[in-house]
């Protein structure tokens, strides 16, 4: 799964520190900074469907009761654009009560 694939919940699971993460798996470059954020916007658009819904509840029971984070996990670092629009989803995102991060994994 990865980011091409709009529609997927990439991983979800529980941390420890009982949050219930539902990780956002970014293997694209930023070579194309405006298709990049479109292809996150859908992805984070799904994801937050996802919670919203409440189809989380019947697909992953084990993070019943747990608050929700997102975390986009980058392959590699964003541009200034990706960075504004990464800040500008996550104050929208928890407007809506749920966490939301960003991590360079792979910085290549």
């Amino acid at each position: 799964m990865a980011l091409s694939d709009s529609e997927k919940i990439d991983f979800i699971g529980i941390a420890p520190d009982g949050f219930c993460v539902l990780t956002v798996a970014d293997d694209l470059n930023w070579d194309d900074p405006e298709n990049h954020v479109e292809k996150l916007k859908a992805k984070l658009n799904t994801y937050v469907h996802f919670i919203r819904s409440g189809e989380i509840e019947k697909s992953y029971p084990a993070g019943n009761g747990s608050d929700r984070k997102i975390l986009v996990a980058l392959r590699t670092h964003p541009p200034q654009s990706g960075v504004a629009f990464l800040t500008e989803a996550k104050e929208k995102i928890t407007a809506l009560g749920v966490e939301f991060s960003w991590q360079v994994f792979h910085a290549g």
